[in-house]
């Protein structure tokens, strides 16, 4: 059973979240994130990358970077940059796109949830990293980007944040072309209509950020001797969109050389187990399950899986498995997809141009479009507790940092 908890969050002050909040650092070129520093004090940037900040001294002892950034999110805090909610909230928040709306609630969400299963998850992680995000954890003690949940809808839930957001948001800006909306749940009656919503909904869905949800539950574990059950860093912060409020895109694939084979032999191969079809300058994206589309010497090929090479097994009718071990495996010599130099990868989001530009410029050689993963699949793989391969599902929408945080209180010790 999972349970949702509301929280005292630290916020934008009222109109300052369009020059607070910031992307992932990793979606900024370093030249955006060097101009962001030096012309906006404000921005959350300062936080999370300090080490391009000019002009930082230590004094006594080195400063580390990361008890700089804790450093640099308490002084948005005693300038007022950043104010905190007097009440524990639920917050709904809303991201409007051309195409797309989503809406979800923030909240936090207990770490021992993680062990326990009732967080479902559907991609491993590396302990390495696990460690890595942990350490950042024990040092800067905030979550600033939430963990991206789903949850099978539920119509009381739906409801009730219809109610929610017919009022007028607590927040709303336009930033990366898409609008942000923030709603508050003060009221006592509907904090408590959540928290019952989802003690029912049973289980939550980790969609986007594996390794956030990890290193909590790791640096919950070692502070639980010390710290309450109920106390903020035996939790961590997630957004949970019901499964209609989600996108969900494919993974295509692109590598680099043929593994020495001639293109009439690499042909030969893949009709051990397709049905190979010439496309021409046609595009082909696949329109189903078992489908790929080829893109190899400026020709476009459909590839059908033929009907006796399919594998009832759950895990081997996956698209991404099946290119795996019918393709990449046998024909390409690939073995280990996390640590393989020859493969790419462009999500269903890029244009399909870019992929063709990638084998033109001669940067890989052949690419393989993939049909997306349904959320029935992704519920179930999840549920089964079965691990999909990397760089197999793209969830939307992806979040900013500082829009809402959630302070650990690491400093806040066990009476």
């Amino acid at each position: 059973m999972a349970q949702i908890f509301p929280f005292k969050a630290k916020r934008p002050r009222l109109g300052k979240a369009l020059q607070v909040a910031s992307l992932p650092y990793d979606q900024y070129a370093s030249n955006e994130v060097t101009e962001i520093l030096k012309y906006n004090p404000d921005s959350f940037l300062h936080v999370v990358q300090p080490s391009l900040l000019k002009g930082i001294k230590s004094t006594g002892s080195e400063i580390t970077l990361l008890e700089q950034s804790r450093a640099n999110f308490n002084k948005m805090v005693e300038s007022g940059t950043l104010v905190s909610d007097d009440k524990n909230c639920f917050y709904v928040y809303r991201q409007e796109k051309s195409d797309f709306v989503h809406t979800g609630i923030i909240a936090a969400i207990q770490s021992t949830e993680y062990k326990n299963g009732s967080i479902k998850i559907h991609e491993q992680t590396l302990a390495t990293k696990e460690e890595k995000l942990k350490d950042y954890l024990s040092v800067v003690g905030i979550n600033a980007e939430p963990v991206l949940f789903t949850y099978p809808a539920n119509h009381q839930m739906d409801e009730l944040i219809n109610k929610i957001t017919a009022e007028n948001p607590e927040e709303h800006f336009e930033k990366d072309g898409k609008k942000h909306s923030l709603w508050v749940v003060w009221n006592d009656d509907q904090i408590k209509q959540i928290h019952q919503i989802f003690k029912e909904i049973g289980h939550v869905y980790v969609a986007d950020g594996h390794h956030r949800s990890a290193s909590s539950a790791l640096l919950s574990e070692a502070l639980s001797s010390s710290f309450p059950e109920n106390h903020p860093n035996q939790r961590f912060m997630g957004v949970f969109f019901p499964h209609h409020n989600v996108q969900l895109f494919e993974f295509n694939r692109l590598v680099k050389d043929l593994n020495g084979h001639s293109l009439p032999t690499f042909l030969n191969l893949l009709n051990e187990d397709f049905e190979v079809e010439n496309n021409g300058n046609e595009v082909y994206k696949p329109k189903m399950q078992h489908e790929f589309g080829m893109y190899l010497e400026k020709n476009w090929y459909k590839l059908k899986l033929k009907s006796n090479s399919i594998n009832p097994d759950l895990g081997e009718k996956l698209d991404a498995n099946i290119l795996n071990q019918k393709i990449l495996q046998p024909v390409f010599g690939i073995k280990d997809l996390r640590r393989e130099k020859r493969m790419g990868y462009l999500t269903g989001k890029e244009p399909i141009s870019k992929l063709e530009q990638l084998v033109n410029q001669g940067k890989f050689k052949v690419a393989f479009t993939l049909f997306p993963v349904s959320v029935e699949q992704f519920f179930q793989f999840s549920d089964e507790g079965k691990m999909m391969p990397p760089k197999t599902t793209w969830f939307e929408p992806k979040l900013l940092n500082a829009f809402v945080v959630y302070d650990l209180e690491l400093a806040e010790k066990k009476p």
